[in-house]
């Protein structure tokens, strides 16, 4: 049976999840404020689980968000299973990527049916399309991209962009979502509804899918594309790392590798 505490835990990371996607999107109608309300997002992140269960220091060590500081503590076993995690599922990601993008943009939208369907039934009907219409006009009409491309941003200021990018979509990304959506959010949905299943090693449940789903959701505050709620899917694989691994520095350091290959996929893929 849950606890009454196990109850609010979970009912207050929901509503502060809610709630900070919603000022986030508010702060977004101001003129000007885009680099303040990105900031204060990621400080949210960090910052608002460990003040929300400033009374509970050992459910903050419990779920990761402290008391000692909002940064998890380091893990060899977490970088293992992050590269355990790269080398399993990149190669075929990439394939798929390459196949996807192939059928698509040779105008074979078959594969994409659902997803349509479903977007004529909301605002943005029909951004999807126009979306893989812009990307694909880059496309080299083949399966194969032409060659390696590396991103702009990586070869800045004599190859210290990649450096830059490293440590932004580490500490200002992947280890800031995670904080908050895994350690946070989904250690709280799930002492609320525990996992009654394992899947390959990992005990996952209702809270990985619900947490994950919140997680895609906060992702059309910052851009309202139908596509963003893909993120649904690999929030399901940061979910099994967090749990696989016990410490958060797996899915972050795996968020972090495939942000950074998905922006290599798509500068080698896309002519500018």
């Amino acid at each position: 049976m849950t606890s009454p505490e196990a109850s609010r835990r979970a009912r207050t990371a929901v509503l502060a999840t809610c709630g900070l996607y919603a000022a986030y999107g508010l702060l977004g109608l101001v003129p000007g404020l885009s680099m303040v309300r990105g900031a204060g997002l990621v400080a949210a992140f960090y910052f608002l689980p460990g003040w929300l269960l400033r009374d509970e220091p050992e459910v903050q060590a419990r779920y990761q968000v402290g008391p000692d500081g909002p940064i998890p503590p380091w893990s060899w076993r977490a970088l293992r299973w992050a590269v355990g995690a790269c080398l399993l599922v990149f190669p075929p990601f990439v394939l798929g990527f390459w196949w996807f993008y192939d059928q698509v943009c040779a105008g074979d939208l078959r594969v994409l049916a659902p997803a349509l369907w479903a977007e004529q039934m909301t605002p943005w009907a029909g951004g999807l399309e126009n979306y893989l219409e812009r990307l694909c006009r880059g496309h080299s009409g083949g399966f194969w991209p032409e060659s390696l491309r590396l991103p702009a941003t990586w070869t800045a200021t004599f190859g210290l962009g990649f450096v830059f990018q490293v440590v932004e979509g580490l500490f200002a990304v992947a280890l800031a979502e995670e904080v908050f959506h895994r350690g946070y959010l989904m250690s709280a949905l799930e002492e609320r509804f525990p996992p009654r299943r394992r899947i390959f090693g990992a005990q996952i449940g209702v809270a990985a899918v619900l947490s994950s789903l919140l997680f895609a959701v906060g992702h059309l505050v910052g851009m309202a594309q139908a596509a963003r709620l893909a993120t649904f899917f690999p929030a399901l694989v940061f979910a099994w790392l967090w749990r696989r691994s016990g410490n958060l520095w797996a899915p972050a350091l795996f968020h972090m590798s495939a942000n950074l290959l998905m922006e290599l996929l798509l500068a080698s893929t896309f002519r500018a």
